[in-house]
C-alpha cells in the first residue's frame, strides 16, 4: 500500500530556518518585525533551551509533527532543565525578581501555533509575490474559527489586488491564535464564482505604547501590536539583526565575521535580491569618531547598490570584498564634508571607496566603489584628478 504524505512547505521551512536567535524576558523585548529575523521564546534566557524548543518547532514545520507530539517531546526536556511551572526570575530590564510562568502545556501550544502559522504565512506571501501575474487577487478568509473576531469576520470574502496596501497591515496572521488566511485567485476564478474586487478598507488606528521600550505606535484595529509589521520583510529584518549582533562583538571578531559574510553565500543572496543594508567592512574607532559615527560598521544599502549598478556597472559582486582592503591599505582623503571620507588604494588592482555617515550618526554607508586603471600612468592621473576634485568640494 502506498502512503501519500503532504510535502513540507519549502518556503515556510526556509523562512523559519533563516532565523537567528534572540533572548528576551518579555515578548515585547523582541518586538514585531524582529521576529522575522530571530527565534525567541519569552523568559527563555539560556541558548541551549532556545535551541531545544526551536528544533521541535522545525520538526513540526518540516515533518508535520502534531501539537500533542510536540508537547510530548519537549515537556520532559524542559522539566529536566528546570524551565517549567511558575518560578521566580530576575527581570533584567527592571532588576526586580518576579514570579512568572515558564513552561506549561498552554505556553507550548502558543509557541507551536504562533511559529507554524507565521512561518506558513511568510512562505505563502513569497509564493503570492512570485505568482501574482497568474493570481493577481487575494480573498480574505476570516471564518475559520468557532468564534471569529468581529473585525476579522467583517473582512471575510473581501477580494483585493495582491498589491493593495491593505495586505501590508492585515495579511494574516495578525492576532494570537488567529486562524484567518488568504486565498490567491485568478481573474477567471472571480468570474466563475461571481466575485467582485472590493474597495480597500480604511481601518482606524489606535495608539499603543510598548511599556518595555517606550515606543509609541498607531496600530490598526484587528491587529495585535505584537504582529504589527508587514509581510515579506524578513530579509531586511535579518540584516538589521545581523548588524546589531556585529556591533556587539569585539572588533577582531566583527572584522572576521564580515569578511566571511561578504565572501560567502549570504552576501550573494542579498546582492541578487537586496533588502535593507548589508555589512561590508569595519572602520577604526578613531576614524568613526572623527566622522561623527556611533558605529564602526560600513554597510551597503539597497539604494546605493542600485546607484552602483547604474553608474559603475563594471563592478561585480566579488569586488565588494575589496572595500575592507581599500580601507586598510589605502590612503584616506577626508572630504570637505565632516561626515564623508574617501579611501584610495594605489595598486595595480586599485579601488576608490567613498563612505558617508548619516546625519544622526547611526550608520556608515558605502556610497561609491570604483576601479582604478591597471596602467600606472593612467592610474596616477586618475588619482590626481580625484584629489583635485575632493579638495574643490
Amino acid at each position: 500500500m502506498i502512503e501519500l504524505r503532504a510535502l513540507p512547505p519549502e518556503e515556510a521551512v526556509a523562512y523559519f530556518r533563516q532565523k537567528g536567535y534572540a533572548i528576551g524576558f518579555d515578548y515585547r523585548d523582541v518586538w514585531q518585525a524582529q521576529h522575522q529575523a530571530a527565534f525567541t521564546v519569552a523568559k527563555v534566557m539560556q541558548l541551549d533551551l532556545l535551541q531545544d524548543i526551536r528544533a521541535e518547532v522545525d520538526r513540526a514545520l518540516a515533518e508535520g509533527t502534531t501539537l500533542r507530539e510536540f508537547q510530548q517531546r519537549l515537556i520532559p526536556t524542559l522539566q529536566t532543565k528546570g524551565w517549567w511551572g511558575r518560578q521566580e526570575r530576575l527581570d533584567p530590564l527592571t532588576g526586580k525578581v518576579r514570579e512568572v510562568q515558564l513552561g506549561s502545556p498552554r505556553r507550548l501550544k502558543t509557541i507551536y501555533d504562533t511559529n507554524l502559522r507565521t512561518a506558513h504565512s511568510e512562505g505563502q506571501w513569497q509564493r503570492i509575490q512570485e505568482r501574482k501575474e497568474a493570481f493577481p487577487y487575494l480573498q480574505y478568509d476570516g471564518a475559520n474559527s468557532e468564534h471569529p473576531r468581529l473585525q476579522h469576520k467583517a473582512w471575510d470574502g473581501l477580494v483585493l489586488p495582491v498589491d493593495d496596501p491593505f495586505w501590508q497591515a492585515h495579511l494574516p496572521v495578525k492576532e494570537w491564535g488567529c486562524k484567518c488566511r488568504v486565498i490567491p485567485m485568478t481573474r477567471g476564478q472571480l468570474q466563475r464564482q461571481g466575485l467582485e474586487v472590493g474597495k480597500s478598507p480604511k481601518v482606524p488606528t489606535a495608539p499603543y505604547v510598548n511599556a518595555r521600550t517606550g515606543e509609541i505606535q498607531q496600530v490598526p484595529l484587528g491587529v495585535h501590536p505584537a504582529f504589527n509589521y508587514p509581510p515579506g520583510t524578513r530579509r531586511a529584518s535579518l540584516n538589521r539583526h545581523l548588524v546589531e549582533k556585529l556591533e556587539a562583538v569585539p572588533p577582531a571578531l566583527a572584522r572576521a565575521a564580515i569578511a566571511n559574510l561578504v565572501q560567502g553565500p549570504a552576501f550573494g543572496d542579498w546582492y541578487r535580491k537586496p533588502a535593507g543594508a548589508f555589512p561590508l567592512a569595519y572602520l577604526a574607532k578613531e576614524v568613526a569618531e572623527r566622522l561623527g559615527a556611533r558605529t564602526q560598521l560600513v554597510a551597503l544599502s539597497e539604494d546605493s547598490l542600485a546607484k552602483q549598478r547604474k553608474h559603475h556597472p563594471e563592478i561585480v559582486q566579488d569586488e565588494y570584498a575589496m572595500v575592507q582592503a581599500t580601507i586598510d591599505r589605502g590612503m584616506e582623503v577626508p572630504g570637505n564634508q565632516a561626515n564623508t571620507t574617501v579611501y584610495v588604494l594605489d595598486e595595480e588592482d586599485g579601488y576608490v571607496t567613498v563612505l558617508k555617515v548619516t546625519r544622526e550618526g547611526k550608520e556608515i554607508y558605502l556610497t561609491s566603489l570604483r576601479r582604478l586603471s591597471r596602467d600606472q600612468v593612467k592610474r596616477e592621473e586618475e588619482i590626481q584628478r580625484l584629489l583635485k576634485k575632493i579638495r574643490k568640494e
